[in-house]
């Protein structure tokens, strides 16, 4: 868990200075990012987006799947969200002093403003993305992007239920060294 949420801060061969399951994670964390950036249904939706969001496209469609993953949470998990979150915040919250500065700071702001049960409304999704459009490098309109989820939910869906399974296959064969 740990290393699955430090995946995007650790660069590189970093992940080998950590201990073997931190590592682990980093690496599978790579390996997801790796899985859905090319797998169709993600690219359905990100050429959506591409459009209007150019660039930042892949980051909503990454955004929009949390938010249906967690909206539909319950197929997913007989765990709730609010205590699978709490158990994620529990768990970073112990290993704090393995995460690099930047890692340390999202921390905080995810679990101050429980970023993972957030995702499950609307709001928590508007949030995020203009967090996001304040603090990209580039010109965006990502903190517009909720109206292109709300016009094209159906689709977001259809597409998010196709690619879940498949990469929830995918991390088992990963993790099993199957691959």
């Amino acid at each position: 868990m740990v290393g699955s949420y430090l995946g995007d801060f650790v660069k590189g061969k970093q992940y080998q200075q950590y201990e073997p399951a931190v590592g682990e994670g980093i690496l599978l964390h790579r390996e997801i990012d790796r899985y859905t950036d090319v797998h169709p249904s993600f690219l359905q939706s990100k050429r959506r987006l591409s459009t209007h969001h150019g660039h930042y496209a892949g980051v909503i469609v990454d955004i929009f799947y949390d938010h249906l993953l967690a909206a539909h949470w319950p197929m997913y998990s007989d765990v709730p969200l609010p205590r699978f979150a709490q158990r994620v915040y529990s768990t970073l919250t112990q290993r704090r002093e393995l995460m690099p500065p930047l890692a340390r700071q999202v921390f905080g702001y995810m679990k101050e403003y429980d970023w993972l049960a957030s995702y499950a409304h609307v709001e928590g999704v508007a949030r995020t993305l203009s967090g996001m459009q304040r603090r990209a490098r580039f010109p965006n309109r990502m903190g517009q992007a909720t109206a292109d989820l709300a016009r094209h939910k159906h689709l977001y869906t259809l597409e998010f239920q196709e690619f879940f399974p498949q990469v929830q296959q995918h991390v088992t064969k990963f993790s099993s060294n199957d691959y």
